[in-house]
Formats: C-alpha cells, sequence, structure tokens
C-alpha cells in the first residue's frame, strides 16, 4: 500500500495499517461501525472513555446497552430502516446512557455503508459539557454572544450575500488574519468552485434555508492560505434587529471524513492488493446477474490462482509473495475492461467477471492472460517465473446464482490445474 504525504489534502484512499491505528486510537470521538442488525461489532478506544462500556460488553447486542429508556425499540428500528435505504443520519444531538448510570450528551453521526455485513458507520462526540455550559449561561443575549464567541464550532452570519459576523472560531477554520478580511465576502466564496462546476452551492442551501430545510451539508472550503478543508455547514434562519438573516454553524470534518472514506474503502477492498473482496465481488456479481436476467446478456466467471505459489512463498517469504500478489492483481487488472471486476477470494485465488461477452471470444481473452501472467516478476532482487490455471464459469449456461457461478468455476479451475499454465471452461 502506498503511504501517504504529508497534510489530509495529498492522503491517498490507501492508508498503511499505522496510520489507520494512529486515527482510531487517538481521536476524541467515538467511532464504531454497525452490524446489518444494528449490533456494535468494532469500536474505537475513545467509546469506552466517553461511555465507560467495552467492545466485549456491547459486542454482538443488536441493541446495545448505551441507549436510554426513551430511546424506544420502535425508534431504533425506524433509525436502522433509515441507514438501510442508503440514506446518512446526519449530526444531531441526542443522549446515551453510560455505564455507570449517567445520563451523556451526544452529537451522532451515521454514515450508512450497506457493504456485506457492514450497516454504517457512527461517530458521537461528547457535548456534555458545552450542554451544560450552554445551559448555564441560558438564553440572553449577551450570554449567547459569549457562548458564540467561545464556541469551538465556527459561526458565520451571512446578511442578503454578504457575510455581516464571524466568531473567532470562524476566522480561525478560514484562515483569515482578521474579521475584516471576511466581513463583506459570502459564504459560498469559500465554497471550492469545481465542486460544483465553477458554481457555489450555497446559493441551494439558502435556499432551502428559506423553505424550512436545515440539513447539514458537506463541502469542501478553500482557505486563504489556499489549503482545502471539508466542512459540514448547517445553515439556520435567525431574526436578527428585526431581519431573517442566514446563521451557519461549520465544522470542520475534513479527518472524520477521510477516516470514514478509509473504513468503506476497507469493507470493499482487499487491503494488499486494492482489488475487490470476496463479498464485494459477490455483491457485484449478483448484480450482474440481475442485469443479465432484464437484458439478456452472457458473461464469464474466471477463477484464478497461480501454480505453485506456496512453494515460492515457503522459499523466498512472506514479503516476497505479499508483492508478488500485489503485481499479479496489478496483471489482472490490466487485462480486463472498466466495465469488469476484479476480486481476491483470498491467498493467490482471485475471480473475475468478464461482462456482457460471447464465449468464443473468452478463450483470446485468457490465452492473453495467461502470456501476461507467466512473465518473470522481478521482486527484491529475484526473477520468479510462474503461471496461472484459470477456471471458466458461463452465466447462464453454468449456473444463475453467484454461489453455483463461483463453484462451477472452481471445478474447472481444478481440472485446469492438472496441466498447469491451462484454462478449462466447466
Amino acid at each position: 500500500m502506498t503511504n501517504s504525504s504529508a497534510g489530509i489534502e495529498g492522503m491517498e484512499l490507501k492508508p498503511t495499517m499505522d496510520e489507520y491505528q494512529l486515527v482510531w486510537e487517538n481521536t476524541n470521538d467515538a467511532i464504531f461501525i454497525l452490524r446489518v442488525d444494528g449490533a456494535v461489532i468494532q469500536a474505537n478506544p475513545a467509546l469506552t472513555e466517553i461511555l465507560g462500556w467495552s467492545l466485549e460488553e456491547i459486542e454482538g447486542n443488536a441493541r446495545p446497552p448505551f441507549f436510554t429508556d426513551d430511546f424506544t425499540v420502535e425508534k431504533h428500528q425506524k433509525q436502522l430502516d433509515v441507514l438501510r435505504s442508503g440514506q446518512n443520519i446526519a449530526n444531531y444531538e441526542t443522549q446515551r446512557k453510560h455505564k455507570d448510570g449517567t445520563i451523556r450528551d451526544v452529537l451522532a453521526s451515521y454514515r450508512a455503508i450497506n457493504k456485506g455485513h457492514i450497516l454504517a458507520v457512527a461517530m458521537y462526540k461528547d457535548i456534555t459539557e458545552e450542554k451544560r455550559i450552554k445551559h448555564k449561561l441560558g438564553i440572553a443575549e449577551s450570554c449567547y454572544r459569549t457562548l458564540v464567541d467561545y464556541s469551538p464550532d465556527a459561526i458565520l452570519v451571512q446578511h442578503g450575500d454578504k457575510v455581516s459576523f464571524a466568531n473567532p472560531a470562524a476566522i480561525k477554520l478560514l484562515g483569515a488574519e482578521s474579521l475584516h478580511q471576511i466581513i463583506g465576502k459570502s459564504i459560498g466564496d469559500f465554497i471550492e468552485p469545481a465542486q460544483t462546476n465553477g458554481k457555489s452551492r450555497f446559493s441551494e442551501v439558502v435556499r432551502d434555508v428559506e423553505m424550512g430545510e436545515t440539513e447539514p451539508q458537506i463541502e469542501r472550503l478553500v482557505r486563504f492560505d489556499g489549503t482545502k478543508i471539508w466542512t459540514e455547514i448547517t445553515a439556520i434562519p435567525v431574526t436578527y434587529d428585526g431581519e431573517v438573516v442566514i446563521q451557519a454553524i461549520l465544522r470542520d470534518v475534513t479527518v472524520r471524513k477521510y477516516y470514514e472514506d478509509q473504513l468503506t474503502y476497507m469493507a470493499t477492498y482487499d487491503p494488499m492488493t486494492g482489488v475487490f473482496n470476496r463479498s464485494s465481488f459477490i455483491m457485484d456479481l449478483d448484480q450482474a446477474i440481475e442485469q443479465a436476467n432484464e437484458s439478456g446478456a452472457t458473461f464469464a466467471v474466471l477463477y484464478i490462482d497461480m501454480d505453485k505459489f506456496k512453494a515460492i512463498n515457503d522459499s523466498l517469504g512472506h514479503g516476497v509473495g505479499d508483492e508478488m500478489l500485489i503485481q499479479f492483481a496489478k496483471r489482472l487488472e490490466e487485462n480486463v475492461r472498466s466495465m469488469d471486476r476484479v476480486g481476491r477470494v483470498g491467498g493467490d485465488e482471485f475471480l473475475i467477471l468478464l461482462w456482457d461477452i460471447a464465449k468464443e471470444k473468452i478463450e483470446v481473452i485468457v490465452k492473453r492472460m495467461l502470456t501476461h501472467l507467466s512473465k518473470p516478476y522481478l521482486i527484491q532482487g529475484n526473477e520468479i517465473h510462474s503461471t496461472s490455471s484459470i477456471g471458466i464459469a458461463m452465466y447462464p449456461a453454468d449456473g444463475n446464482d453467484s454461489a453455483t457461478l463461483i463453484h462451477n468455476a472452481d471445478q474447472a479451475l481444478y481440472r485446469a490445474k492438472e496441466k498447469r499454465n491451462h484454462f478449462e471452461f466447466y
């Protein structure tokens, strides 16, 4: 995997495990993964710090014990149904029960994943202290202004198409040296034009607010120093001096978005080779079957492995073996079209879906593939010669569901390996 370059902007979607572990263990917010039934199956240390429960105490429980009594089973199922439909649940204030029985205020977010057995990635931010301070200050204007000035969230007020107020956190977020740099500009001026084909989306946000919709929007902002950050913008109408203005709360979610992207990537792709993992490949295969049923198209499933890979791995070491798998997967991707799919089953076994192709054309493709795969691998000063074997199952002739197609391609591979550097149709 490729090391990330300095700064969030340069980060790629393939972090090292050290980077992944560093973010996971040191973020102040609780981050956890939900199974399709709502059970927590993985959580970072911050969950225990905020709510007191260890992963072992809540793991696999479809209704985690940190839910308060007023968060009923019906409300929980409704929330799960929203995530199953593919909708995210944006930041909202709620309460959760600490292991010691106290109630904590949290800002909760859920990002729908719906990949294999993973339903969503959740994040809880402990706002108990913030809520306590807000309650203590009350709603008096002077106290509210104090809260705004000292709020860790960036707050901007826009009157018409111009910013008329920015708190210190907003000045810092936008990288300005003073308030005067911001006053008179529009919030839309800071939204990256490339996201909207040169047009700001903030006008749409203002329109939604005027219609009573205040859902948070995730936008990438360009700061005064040119750096870019992902920001969650929540805009609400506020009456100020007898006029309705737009108050926008901005939160820097760059790290959160990066981390969510990594979790999504890790739930979808094989971390070593970068091709689809088994569950993602099967999901695509199931979709291909549905499309083929409607269109009458045919396609092929190829089951591939390297001949005598174990001997190479044992003699030259796992480091060489891993690099060989990476190069092997890259060669597979170089020999398929953008519409095709490559997935790793495990070890040196891979699957390929060749979409919308007639059987008579496959032999040409597979012969070319075998030739390419048999070229020497140069790894750590070693020139390694290896061949591959391929088993092929056709849809719909050799099966009309993913399990049958993969099984039959595997059976064909078993016969192909008797000859090595060979392919067989089921």
